[in-house]
């Protein structure tokens, strides 16, 4: 049996449908019972379980031959670096009273770095929280998520820019979750994975070209990226109903990415690369006719 921590979100919902897929059974975590409708309907057992709860967690990975465990990302919950540690804390916590033996770690770029990059700080620290197990963990490192456009997709129809504070002639990986979602199923039914697995999606992309990309799909010709001022990008956030506190997160995040502290350290290759395009995500997203 195998145990899925985020069942309901992206990568996590994918693990689900591919295990059960591969004739796996699967005990689908979630915060919600609405948010796992879904594995239930490709036959997961649905747990109810928040995050921060210990107890919880440990009866639903009791018995699991190996998890698949990430920091639910939840930016209004108040006070975001407490209630990551919270959550990391419960989760390390849980895996160990259940004596799980094989964990698939959701992680990020950057993972390995110690300070200075914002969000990715906390999944470092979760990092050496989960090392610290007797357990064979694998940190699953993407690069930047597909579905990290789509909160701003509203203000990209509206204005037709994209504003953020990355250099456009920075390269960052790009990734869809779904790929990651694979890498990590298969990864899950094979003990031998251990230690470090990037995933970097099929190509680097700097953010003009993946908005012109994304423009050219959803019918927005003439989509662009603008470089924004942080004081500027900063008003922005607040103003969108983002906590102070995470739009500093934001921010670090990537003035890391502009002075190349967050980066693929074993390079593009067949085993590092993942199949889906930005073009093809993004039709994804455009209404069938």
């Amino acid at each position: 049996m195998i145990t899925v921590l985020g069942a309901g979100g992206n990568t996590g919902g994918r693990v689900v449908r591919r295990l059960r897929e591969a004739g796996e059974d699967v005990h689908a975590v979630g915060r919600a019972a609405t948010r796992l409708t879904d594995a239930a309907a490709h036959g997961a057992e649905p747990h109810v379980a928040d995050m921060t709860d210990r107890a919880a967690l440990a009866a639903a990975l009791r018995g699991a031959d190996a998890a698949y465990v990430l920091l639910p990302l939840d930016l209004t919950a108040p006070g975001y670096r407490s209630q990551q540690d919270q959550v990391g804390t419960a989760i390390v916590g849980a895996l160990a009273d259940a004596r799980v033996p094989r964990v698939v770690a959701l992680s990020s770029l950057g993972g390995e770095v110690a300070s200075g990059t914002g969000f990715l700080e906390t999944l470092h620290e979760q990092e050496q929280r989960l090392g610290a197990l007797d357990a064979r963990v694998l940190f699953l490192r993407p690069g930047l998520f597909f579905e990290s456009f789509l909160p701003s997709l509203p203000a990209m129809r509206a204005s037709g820019v994209h504003h953020d504070t990355i250099d456009p002639e920075v390269a960052l990986p790009m990734v869809a979750t779904a790929d990651v979602g694979d890498v990590a199923a298969d990864a899950l039914r094979h003990p031998g994975a251990v230690g470090v697995r990037e995933v970097l999606g099929p190509e680097d992309l700097t953010l003009p070209e993946a908005v012109a990309r994304l423009g050219a799909v959803l019918g927005l010709p003439g989509l662009r990226y603008e470089r924004a001022p942080e004081d500027v990008m900063r008003g922005v956030l607040v103003e969108a109903g983002l906590p102070a506190d995470v739009t500093e997160e934001h921010l670090a995040m990537n003035a890391a990415f502009n002075r190349g502290a967050v980066r693929s350290l074993a390079g593009r290759g067949p085993r590092t690369s993942s199949p889906t395009r930005l073009e093809q995500w993004a039709r994804t997203l455009v209404p069938a006719a």
